[in-house]
């Protein structure tokens, strides 16, 4: 337990008696420096006072309440602005939200100790903790509770916290908005310079005065949005004293009588964070309901991305490469697909795969503001590698500063859209060698894609291979290796060195390798429910296959590719790609291809079906599409896999209804699809419902 301090009354007065003159920081210190050491503090109250202020009317605290309104409005429009790196919003930014879920919490394993490294991403987090999916609304109705929203970088909790600062802000009633960032100060301070001194500095002391005994008056009329507790230097993991409203204290001692409501208690308190540091709050201090962000929707994504580029790009995006616009549900990686392709670098081309897109991002910031270096950015890249690639080892994602001190990289040189630095009111050196400072990638996606590079740049010969004999086929590298197969397998023809090249056979042997076992594997177990692993196995080394974009081992690939296969339930759209790009170069005869419960979006089913239809007629024997999610557009596709499929079409519920639910096809959609069956020459049957079975009439 971390030390604590008791004061006495007779210090107090004592300290003010001979400090009467000097300003409330030196009191403070004063004070501290007199009082004991105690162990335990939890029902310790702190006194302590500043010298009191003439006491102000209501009419002057409502007027000086009103100026203050008005600065917070001013402060939200201004940091309310959306703005993406090296590109301008062609029109005023859309309200759109991130998917919010009301989730379960403090239960036992709810979130990887310290956001440990998961290679199934963050969007896999909560869908275990998950009660009910909320609106916007469900948020602006809360009054007078503690709540908490989480979620991974670049998943939009500024901006929603920020947008829910402007809907809380109404004409009799204060919001506050804090970015913790902001407020590392190591002086001690009272909450009113936290909240207002601080916040709105070069106002007088009636001004300031007056606000705050509104405040203490009308709590159920307060909002405060504490933004990022994950970038706080500060752990609220251990209990501070309780303390009253003039205490000059550290600031976490300030977050935490918040938290507790022993400040404002009928006040709506908001805390936005990375996952970890609200499940380690102490459990005297911990929000009633958590709410968990998840991506955007389609539409929202599609709506977002419209306002920086234009449809153009986006089908261009859609036709090259769609697992892109899924990623695009993530801000942060809209941000960075929109600026590479625009403005991609001449080195890489089209950023037409997680791999390309990261490695424009990673040439593009070289021309930024975000890096730094003196030394040249080559320099650095080398550093972070080792950086990342040590982290993942551990199974991390957030670093120390030692980690930081090892690596030789010093945090002057980098801007948080590589790592995320708290930074603020600290000299460079006190941040970096401070032992309770934590960084972060800026998104887990960074760290994976460095750490490849350093695997495939930086990591000796005889040490890849072992790695790739031992380590890489496992599943705590399942994205890093699709990030290594994406740079060595997409050389293309560019010039290499004789090691890459050397590596580039150690992995495509081991990888064709790893597809032929699992293959053998998948099609043994003949279609027992235990074949669930071995199938998300065989996926897995089909994305590693479509981001390398190397034919040869896809053909490979395609000479294993089981006769009978069920995509996985459901189906995640990155790995849409890989499976068609193998699927393009299978030319055997399959018995039953199951897309059946995959939940394909109209997209990813669209780039599934052009690639099925393309096969050799009657090439597939049985095909399942009930359980997906087409929209009407889908029925040509739909109708393009009729030549392909050979004996039955189970198609069911397969169409998403305007209500949101699941329908089978309509009588027009049916229609279409029996005048194509009339135009062929077929024995197929297509199951459009029980009761429904539609075949060739001529």
């Amino acid at each position: 337990m971390s030390k604590r301090f008791k004061i006495s009354n007779k210090a107090v007065k004592s300290v003010m008696a001979e400090q009467s003159t000097s300003s409330n920081v030196n009191i403070t210190d004063a004070v501290l420096n007199q009082s004991p050491v105690i162990k335990d503090a939890e029902n310790v109250t702190i006194n302590y006072t500043q010298p009191p202020s003439t006491s102000s009317s209501d009419e002057d605290e409502w007027n000086s309440m009103r100026k203050l309104i008005n600065l917070c409005i001013s402060y939200l429009e201004k940091e309310g602005k959306l703005r993406l790196q090296g590109v301008s919003a062609k029109e005023e930014i859309p309200v759109v939200h991130p998917i919010i879920h009301e989730i379960t919490y403090y239960g036992k394993d709810t979130v990887p100790v310290d956001e440990r490294y998961d290679p199934k991403g963050p969007n896999e987090l909560f869908k275990n903790k998950i009660k009910r999916e909320v609106c916007f609304q469900d948020l602006l109705d809360q009054k007078g509770k503690f709540i908490s929203i989480v979620a991974s970088a670049g998943s939009g909790k500024t901006v929603l916290s920020l947008r829910l600062a402007k809907a809380f802000s109404l004409p009799q009633r204060l919001c506050i908005h804090l970015k913790l960032m902001d407020a590392n100060y190591e002086q001690p301070l009272t909450l009113r310079q936290l909240l207002l001194e601080n916040m709105f500095p070069g106002h007088s002391e009636e001004f300031y005065t007056a606000c705050f005994s509104w405040m203490q008056k009308n709590t159920d009329k307060i909002v405060l949005i504490l933004d990022g507790l994950d970038q706080a230097q500060y752990s609220l993991k251990e209990t501070s004293p309780k303390i009253n409203y003039n205490a000059c204290v550290p600031v976490k001692d300030l977050v935490f009588n918040l938290c507790r409501k022993h400040f404002f208690p009928n006040s709506l308190l908001i805390i936005t964070s990375r996952p970890h540091a609200v499940l380690y709050l102490h459990e005297l201090a911990r929000p009633q309901v958590t709410y968990a962000l998840g991506d955007l929707s389609v539409f929202n994504s599609h709506e977002l991305f419209l306002v920086f580029a234009d449809e153009d790009l986006w089908r261009k995006i859609n036709t090259t490469s769609s697992q892109m616009l899924s990623m695009c549900r993530n801000p942060l990686m809209l941000q960075m697909i929109i600026s590479s392709n625009i403005d991609p670098s001449e080195d890489i081309g089209d950023a037409s795969t997680p791999t390309r897109l990261f490695a424009t991002v990673m040439k593009n910031l070289t021309q930024s503001g975000h890096i730094r270096n003196t030394e040249g950015f080559n320099e650095l890249l080398k550093r972070l590698r080792v950086l990342a690639f040590d982290a993942t080892m551990e199974g991390k994602v957030v670093l120390t500063a030692k980690q930081l001190r090892n690596a030789q990289v010093n945090p002057a040189t980098i801007h948080d859209i590589v790592v995320q630095l708290h930074t603020h009111g600290l000299s460079v050196n006190s941040c970096l060698f401070e032992g309770n400072t934590k960084f972060y990638f800026c998104h887990q996606t960074f760290q994976e894609h460095l750490t490849a590079s350093y695997v495939v740049y930086e990591m000796p010969l005889e040490e890849f291979q072992e790695f790739v004999e031992t380590s890489l086929f496992q599943e705590h590298w399942t994205v890093v290796r699709r990030f290594v197969c994406g740079l060595l397998f997409d050389l293309g023809s560019k010039a290499v060195s004789g090691d890459l090249q050397m590596k580039k056979e150690i992995l495509k042997k081991h990888l064709i390798w790893q597809l032929a076992i699992i293959s053998e594997k998948y099609m043994k177990m003949e279609r027992r429910r235990d074949d669930e692993a071995l199938r998300d196995k065989l996926f897995d080394l089909y994305a590693c296959v479509g981001e390398g974009k190397d034919s040869s081992i896809a053909t490979k690939a395609a000479e294993h590719f089981p006769t009978i296969i069920q995509l996985p339930q459901p189906m995640n759209s990155n790995l849409v790609p890989g499976f068609c790009f193998v699927m393009k170069h299978v030319t055997k005869q399959l018995d039953d291809l199951g897309l059946f419960f995959c939940f394909l979006d109209a997209n990813s089913f669209h780039e599934i079906a052009s690639v099925i239809k393309e096969i050799k007629p009657g090439q597939i024997g049985e095909m399942e599409i009930i359980g997906n999610c087409l929209q009407p557009s889908n029925i040509d596709d739909v109708i393009g896999l009729l030549r392909v499929v050979s004996d039955g079409l189970w198609m069911g519920y397969c169409f998403i209804g305007d209500d949101g639910r699941l329908r089978v096809a309509n009588q027009d959609e049916i229609n279409k699809i029996q005048t194509t069956l009339n135009k062929i020459q077929t024995g197929l049957k297509v199951y459009v419902d029980p009761g429904i079975i539609l075949r060739s009439q001529k």
